[in-house]
């Protein structure tokens, strides 16, 4: 078996490598393993991976509705696994997985698939969820691994194969959460700073969206619940995507108290000041990171039922779950936790339980490494010695 592990990390945007793989990337660079990137130079992210300690290569950008994108990162995606010769590929987000699945067929001995969130869900419409599967299901042949975050996608591995026959799902709790991380509490001089530069009243209670600004995330939603509440409560809407520049003008008409803004790197100072979290996605969600970190820093949550966040929150205890859709219910459940402060703090040390339980680091690594080294014994690749006492952080 190969000593040296070569391994190569695809996504669409730089987005799932610089926030979710870390922790998984760390592991693997602890056991002597060369990680790589790969994925479209565009978004906010792509900067910043840059910056990281693995070699990033920029993939050709464009429409996944033009054909000629797909065809361009066929043969790019070819040309890159001929050169570098890697051992395994862990691939990331439908269309990207799609084409790097195909594209590494007798190149890459190893092929994973780190679905977060398979584009097959239950809250669409017949005929775009029978295309996705089928998609998925033809995909199979190229795949040795499915790793899914979430137990509805795992019960739907359990009817539909997604991987060759000797391949199998793995049911993990999400990439990890840096607890410690998102629990410390900045000092108030950070928090002073941070009020003064998103212009937030001192003492003010907070609702927090983080998010992609696309119809099936809902910022709209959030955007109603400021309108009924109104000025004794401040939003503050951050992220970026098609819809952004809509809701913040409309936010703009609605009050000063909706705060707009732009994707920002001060997600832990947002977390830290808020009162409570909100995500009114009905989005094929996989395990949304931003409710796993809000839930880490002490916060209740509050999100529809959907696939994703339902395997997060846990109803009544660390916040609420509501019908999809349903903004009166949304609404009601907001102001429940905002207008008692015991409850909010009650669910808020909950939640933190549940991430220190289930999705912080070591319980994620604890699912991941043992799958990814399965896979490469049977591919006889090389034998992954995971050493389980070691605290990979996400630094």
């Amino acid at each position: 078996m190969k000593k040296q592990l070569r391994v190569l990390q695809i996504a669409n945007q730089a987005g799932p490598l610089y926030l979710f793989m870390p922790p998984l990337c760390n592991a693997l660079r602890e056991m002597g393993a060369e990680i790589e990137f790969a994925c479209m130079p565009v978004g906010a992210l792509w900067e910043p991976l840059k910056q990281s300690e693995s070699e990033v290569h920029a993939l050709p950008a464009g429409s996944w509705s033009n054909p000629l994108t797909w065809w361009k990162l066929y043969w790019k995606l070819r040309e890159l696994f001929r050169a570098r010769r890697f051992d395994l590929m862990i691939v990331h987000t439908p269309a990207m997985s799609w084409v790097a699945r195909a594209a590494a067929n007798n190149l890459i001995p190893a092929s994973i698939y780190f679905a977060h969130g398979l584009p097959f869900a239950p809250l669409q419409s017949k005929l775009p969820h029978l295309v996705f599967r089928c998609i998925e299901q033809f995909m199979a042949r190229y795949t040795d691994a499915v790793i899914v975050v979430n137990s509805d996608d795992a019960a739907a591995c359990r009817k539909v194969k997604l991987t060759r026959s000797e391949g199998r799902c793995y049911h993990v709790p999400g990439p990890g959460v840096d607890l410690e991380a998102f629990a410390e509490q900045p000092s108030e001089h950070l928090i002073t700073k941070l009020e003064k530069d998103f212009g937030l009243t001192a003492g003010k209670p907070m609702v927090l969206y983080l998010g992609r600004f696309i119809p099936t995330k809902r910022p709209g939603d959030v955007l109603e619940l400021a309108r009924r509440i109104g000025p004794e409560v401040e939003f503050v809407m951050a992220g970026e995507g098609p819809m952004w520049k809509q809701i913040k003008k409309a936010g703009d008409e609605i009050g000063s108290h909706v705060k707009v803004v732009e994707f920002t790197h001060e997600v832990r100072l947002l977390l830290a000041r808020c009162s409570l979290f909100l995500l009114p996605s009905v989005f094929r969600e996989g395990l949304p990171q931003t409710l796993l970190e809000a839930q880490a820093a002490g916060k209740p949550a509050v999100a529809y039922n959907v696939r994703g966040p339902r395997d997060i929150i846990d109803h009544g205890t660390t916040g609420f779950l509501v019908e999809p859709r349903n903004v009166d219910a949304l609404c009601e459940s907001v102001r429940n936790i905002l207008e008692n402060d015991d409850l909010r703090v009650k669910m808020g040390q909950a939640g933190q339980k549940r991430m220190e339980d289930k999705f912080s680091i070591k319980p994620a690594l604890s699912a991941i490494l043992p799958a990814v080294r399965e896979v490469l014994q049977k591919k006889k690749i090389c034998d992954l010695q995971y050493r389980g006492e070691i605290d990979y952080g996400t630094k």
